[in-house]
């Protein structure tokens, strides 16, 4: 149950800036990347340096791309996707910071 002075916060506010990170894909089935059976606990990540130098690499790169990319269509927006829309319709958002990939 969120906390009642929040939301009136919320209410109150005229302008607001939204911070998102992996939770808002993670409920949507969207795996993360450090997190408990997240991405880097199934794959060594891809660096600079090694994707320039190795066709190998570049294989590796692309395909956990791929495989992420099934994630993305089968996910939907959830109520935190939701509840940004309707900020954003009430005017209240300024802008999203996200570091999420998945759009």
């Amino acid at each position: 149950m969120p906390d009642p002075r929040l939301i009136q916060h919320l209410r109150d506010a005229r302008r607001m800036l939204v911070f998102t990170g992996a939770g808002v894909s993670t409920a949507s089935g969207i795996p993360d990347f450090r997190g408990p059976g997240g991405v880097w606990s199934r794959r060594t990540p891809v660096y600079y340096d090694d994707f320039m130098r190795s066709e190998e690499a570049r294989i590796e790169h692309w395909d956990y791309k791929l495989e992420g990319w099934a994630a993305f269509r089968a996910a939907k927006p959830n109520p935190i996707h939701e509840a940004i829309v309707d900020l954003e319709q009430a005017g209240k958002v300024s802008a999203v910071v996200t570091q999420n990939i998945d759009g």
